[in-house]
C-alpha cells in the first residue's frame, strides 16, 4: 500500500484485528480480477465488521513507471447492489431480476412489460419463477421478504 486515507486506515487496522489477513484475501483476490480484465476493473463486496457490505473496486492506474499499478477503493454497498446480490443468491436469472427490480420499484406489469420489451404473459412467467423461488405468492410478500431489515 501506497497512501490510505485516515478513515481507511483505521478500518483496516480494526478489520485486521478482528479477522486477520481477511481483507487482504479479499484485496488481492479484486486486484487479479482487475488484472485479468479486459478493461482493468473489477469489483467485489465483502463483510464489514458492523456486518454491513462494502465494494472493493480495483482498477489498473495508467502510470509510466509500474504497469501493474492499482487502485482500490472501498466504499459501504448500495442498497441496490446489495438487492442485485440478494437476487442473485435466490437463483434469478438475469431477465427475472430485471423484472423483479422493475416490481420494488412499483411499476405495474403493463409497464415492465413496455420497460423490458416483453409481453405481458412474459412478465407473468417471471413474476410465477419469481415468487416460487422466494417461496412468496404475492408482490406485497416478495417486497417485504426482499427488504426486510432483520
Amino acid at each position: 500500500m501506497r497512501a490510505a486515507t485516515p478513515a481507511a486506515t483505521t478500518w483496516l487496522q480494526a478489520l485486521e484485528d478482528a479477522a486477520p489477513g481477511r481483507f487482504s484475501m479479499v484485496l488481492y483476490a479484486v486486484v487479479e480480477q482487475a488484472k485479468a480484465s479486459r478493461t482493468g476493473t473489477a469489483r467485489t463486496r465483502m463483510r464489514d465488521l458492523d456486518a454491513g457490505w462494502v465494494v472493493l473496486q480495483a482498477s489498473r492506474l495508467l502510470t509510466g513507471d509500474d504497469p501493474g499499478q492499482m487502485v482500490v477503493t472501498v466504499e459501504p454497498a448500495t442498497t441496490g447492489q446489495l438487492l442485485t446480490l440478494l437476487l442473485a443468491a435466490y437463483g434469478f436469472t438475469p431477465r427475472e431480476q430485471e423484472v423483479c427490480l422493475e416490481l420494488i420499484a412499483g411499476s405495474p406489469d403493463a409497464d415492465i412489460s413496455r420497460h423490458l420489451f416483453i409481453s405481458p404473459h412474459t412478465v407473468h412467467d417471471h413474476l410465477k419463477s419469481i415468487f416460487d423461488k422466494v417461496g412468496v405468492g404475492s408482490r406485497g410478500e416478495l417486497v417485504a421478504r426482499l427488504t426486510a431489515t432483520g
